[in-house]
């Protein structure tokens, strides 16, 4: 099983090179020639950062949403509308929690998607949905994946989640952060429990408070930096993280071997 990232950048990656920061789990299963395709999130870049890596809409037997932000949601008409019209009715799996879906399809999907050439649709009508409760999680191929509430934007009136994921794999275990505020006590068992971290960072001199910054990540233990890879990253010059302790940046395209 590989993790492939299709990009590394953030919400407002202008980067010729990068693009949101949207992932690729992938397993072959015994047996079978067809690889298994995990989406992480389908931000609006993903029709780009996609098709760089190789694969059409109709290629993902899954794909999982974190929450609500276009970065992570945005391609999702793309998908709906090419696997209907272009790959004769793909469908996709779309694992969710059940809290975000009825938001996913009101506020942002229903609008382009509702009015189709086989009267009013709803989002069953392009995929098959998943919904998901946060004390389960969910298997895919062979993995389990503990689906896992992290605060991204707090403020004095609400509280906007993500859903981080936990992957149980055979041979390594993963700590996917997806957009998080610096919570290192909240994090840390999950931090230690890894064997490798894939954590949201934030670069530049601007602490927007919705993601860790680099400045705050660099402060966490050294054995937990030993085994954390960073991405969703803006466009500035990137300190060494290999100096501080840290694995590195992620780059575009990079993919990890989970066994």
């Amino acid at each position: 099983m590989k993790l492939t990232f299709a990009g590394t950048g953030s919400a407002f990656c202008m980067a010729a090179e990068n693009f949101q920061s949207n992932m690729v789990l992938e397993t072959t299963p015994l047996g079978d020639e067809q690889p298994q395709r995990l989406l992480i999130d389908c931000g609006s870049d993903a029709r780009h950062s996609l098709r760089n890596l190789g694969h059409l809409p109709n290629d993902f037997d899954g794909v999982y949403i974190s929450h609500l932000h276009s970065d992570h949601i945005g391609g999702l008409e793309w998908m709906a509308l090419a696997n209907y019209f272009v790959f004769d009715g793909h469908r996709t799996k779309l694992f969710a929690v059940k809290e975000l879906l009825e938001p996913l399809w009101e506020h942002s999907l229903r609008g382009g998607l509702q009015t189709s050439d086989h009267g009013n649709s709803q989002l069953s009508s392009y995929f098959d949905v998943v919904p998901l409760k946060t004390k389960d999680g969910f298997d895919w191929q062979g993995m389990h994946l503990d689906v896992i509430p992290v605060p991204h934007i707090v403020t004095s009136e609400n509280t906007m989640l993500s859903y981080a994921l936990f992957g149980n794999g055979a041979r390594t275990s993963f700590f996917l952060t997806t957009d998080a505020i610096f919570n290192p006590d909240a994090h840390m068992a999950f931090y230690q429990k890894a064997d490798i971290i894939f954590q949201d960072c934030e670069l530049g001199p601007r602490h927007s408070g919705v993601h860790a910054h680099y400045d705050e990540l660099v402060t966490l233990p050294d054995d937990v930096k030993a085994k954390m890879w960073l991405y969703h990253y803006q466009a500035y010059d990137k300190p060494d993280a290999k100096a501080d302790g840290f694995c590195g940046f992620i780059e575009p395209e990079q993919v990890f071997d989970l066994g």
